[in-house]
């Protein structure tokens, strides 16, 4: 065969096209398990983190194996909850489950999860996802609230496109760590969510805010937004928590109003995007 001819340039293209196809579709095909499984240890990772159990993950030479163990000792159960609190019983894996499309889960408000951990003795935590929009593109995260579904013990963020330094530190322990202790439900048993205030040492003394990214208001006003929205539709669920417990809501000492939002505070969210229900 001419190899100059156009018949020839053809077909040796074709044929490559054909090889390469195969061997990437192979190696996607046998790679898929591993990828799925590297995915779920990241998002039982994070939750772990959100309770504090997640030091070790990081040295863990097996650390699908570890965080495996891991999520076995801490969450101890899961389930669904729809937007009026009921709450319907599942397996954790299909809890799990249900974290890989967070804005489809939040959209239809009707199996929402969340994760039931119990750490030293008896005391409980639930960790609920949230989620997002930022400044370029989608944020998520994890919140763990005491038993009284008020206090938060630990959160944790994360981002897929947020500039390095600016925006992307959500995901950095410093800002996840002001979050400890807050409180969602104002003094008067209000939900009022967690604020984002604008300048450092801003939220000193103030129970239901955190100060937000410097250089990054936008991130910071996303994930205000994703926590009023996502914490809110979990809030008959709360409360519901709260009725049985028979334990009324009592937040840390403070003097500062929380029944609107502080004025030092980041742009206020437009309206209809906090109301919970709306859009994600």
């Amino acid at each position: 065969m001419n190899k100059q001819s156009n018949t020839y340039i053809v077909t040796y293209a074709t044929i490559l096209v054909v090889i390469v196809a195969t061997v990437l579709s192979f190696a996607a095909i046998e790679l898929q398990p591993m990828q799925q499984a590297n995915v779920k240890t990241e998002k039982m990772g994070a939750i772990l983190n959100a309770i504090g159990a997640g030091d070790g993950v990081a040295a863990a030479a097996d650390k699908n194996s570890y965080v495996a163990g891991e999520f076995s000792k801490y969450i101890t159960g899961a389930f669904f909850v729809d937007s009026t609190g009921r709450i319907s019983e599942a397996p954790v894996e299909e809890v799990l489950a249900s974290l890989n499309d967070l804005p489809a889960v939040f959209a239809a408000r009707t199996a929402m999860p969340v994760f039931v951990a119990t750490l030293s003795g008896s005391a409980k935590e639930y960790v609920v996802p949230v989620t997002g929009k930022g400044l370029w593109g989608p944020v998520w995260g994890y919140i763990a609230l005491n038993e009284d579904c008020n206090t938060i013990e630990g959160a944790v963020f994360d981002h897929k496109s947020e500039t390095p330094g600016l925006g992307a530190e959500i995901a950095a322990k410093p800002f996840q760590n002001q979050f400890i202790d807050k409180q969602i439900f104002n003094k008067e048993g209000l939900f009022v969510s967690i604020d984002l205030l604008k300048g450092k040492g801003s939220s000193a003394g103030n129970a239901y805010a955190v100060d937000a990214i410097s250089g990054g208001t936008l991130t910071s006003n996303g994930v205000k937004a994703m926590l009023f929205t996502c914490l809110g539709d979990y809030e008959p669920f709360f409360r519901s928590v709260q009725t049985k417990a028979d334990r009324s809501i009592v937040p840390v000492a403070d003097t500062i109003a929380t029944d609107t939002l502080a004025t030092d505070s980041l742009t206020t969210v437009p309206t209809d995007t906090l109301t919970k229900g709306g859009a994600k």
